[in-house]
């Protein structure tokens, strides 16, 4: 293992003292070594990218003229279309990118974003290319924390274009996306709670193919992680209205960017927007919820039970594994509540229900047993305090004997 690791370590010094070398023979770095500074930590610089890569010309000549003939290639400062297609020209090819592990489709993708074909087709160059997403120089990888495309950042990195009022109005799109995203459900979870896996804005709308998903993707996007719930919902009433196009899946309830937490208050907010209080379609949706606001006071209660037995010093391993049950039952009921069937989540409910009770009846049996064991002790106590005395007054009257003896 040293052996490995002392070659390991000699390649990087070589690697490095090759790289230096070549860089001192860079003669862009005579006007531009504060952007040598700025690249040499990227990922790029520690696979052996240099300037000439994206900006062409020839960096071992010595004079600027010669260093920017034309015939070198010589770009200097690219511009939008020029960035997408310089960054795919290598992003896009297999053989090179193979090693990395990196997707080569990045250019392909992109091309069909909304960025993309306003760029690349109407030369509109205030939409995002690599560079405005990535960085320019100090491009890092996307699992480094202080990436702009670092899952944590994402939100912060679109709001950098999608935030700003001006630029938006002139797309007729909002621009408080981000404050609304914040206080949502997935917001909390990333930007409060570090969750990674919680859904970002690339997420939904993707990144290198950005697009706002249409209606009828809208299932499509949000079931790449809620598999049950998309499952469900097609198997509900709503499965239909959705398919004529005049019922949006998840949004009609949910929202997009503001998707606060599925509580009970849900049904009373969103079954309203389309159905009039008294109809069956609204009774079947307070039957549901009352399904589901049963079965967690079930649970409270059950959990409450348990745990106050476990301080009265009952063993409760059994009661445990039940209440395990009746918390399966529970959570299985959230996606199950978007088939719209109360017959299949009361089932469900029944379940719940049963468990709940059978630990509060296997508990108040375990009380009873305690408490007439406890009363069974009871003439045993006496006969021991009886013993005691006895032996107690025939020890003094042993003692009274010898004393007068002697």
């Amino acid at each position: 293992m040293k052996i490995f690791f002392i070659i390991g370590a000699f390649f990087i010094l070589i690697t490095d003292t090759t790289w230096a070398q070549t860089q001192e023979s860079n003669s862009c770095l005579a006007c531009h070594d504060d952007y040598w500074q700025e690249m040499k930590g990227s990922v790029h610089a520690q696979q052996g990218i240099s300037c000439y890569h994206c900006h062409g010309g020839d960096p071992t000549k010595a004079d600027q003229e010669s260093a920017k003939d034309p015939a070198t290639g010589y770009i200097g400062i690219p511009d939008k279309q020029q960035i997408a297609n310089i960054c795919g020209g290598c992003h896009s090819d297999v053989e090179k990118m193979n090693f990395y592990g990196i997707r080569t489709d990045q250019l392909a993708r992109y091309k069909t974003s909304h960025h993309g074909k306003k760029l690349l087709l109407g030369n509109d160059t205030r939409v995002a290319v690599c560079s405005d997403c990535h960085g320019y120089h100090d491009v890092l990888p996307v699992s480094d924390p202080n990436s702009p495309v670092y899952p944590l950042n994402v939100p912060k990195t679109c709001n950098r274009c999608h935030g700003n009022e001006k630029l938006m109005s002139a797309y007729h799109l909002p621009a408080d996306i981000f404050k609304i995203y914040q206080n949502s459900v997935h917001g909390k979870a990333l930007l409060e709670k570090k969750d990674l896996s919680v859904a970002n804005c690339a997420s939904c709308h993707g990144s290198h193919g950005a697009v706002p998903p249409g209606v009828k993707d809208l299932g499509a996007t949000c079931g790449k992680c809620h598999i049950n719930e998309k499952k469900y919902f097609l198997e509900s009433v709503h499965a239909k209205p959705m398919g004529q196009g005049k019922f949006s899946e998840c949004i009609s309830c949910h929202s997009n960017h503001g998707v606060q937490p599925a509580t009970e208050a849900l049904f009373q907010q969103a079954c309203v927007k389309c159905h009039e209080a008294g109809s069956p379609a609204f009774k079947e949706g307070e039957k549901i919820l009352r399904l589901l606001s049963g079965a967690k006071e079930h649970l409270s209660k059950a959990s409450g039970i348990v745990r106050q037995a476990s301080i009265e010093g009952i063993f409760v391993e059994d009661e445990e594994a039940i209440l395990e049950e009746v918390k399966t039952h529970v959570v299985e009921m959230e996606p199950l509540q978007h088939t719209l069937s109360s017959e299949k989540i009361s089932q469900l409910y029944e379940k719940a229900q049963q468990g709940a009770d059978e630990i509060k009846n296997s508990i108040n049996e375990k009380r009873q047993s305690l408490k007439w064991r406890k009363i069974t002790l009871i003439p045993l106590w006496i006969f021991i305090v009886v013993i005691s005395i006895a032996l107690l007054l025939r020890f003094k009257e042993l003692k009274h004997h010898k004393d007068k003896g002697s």
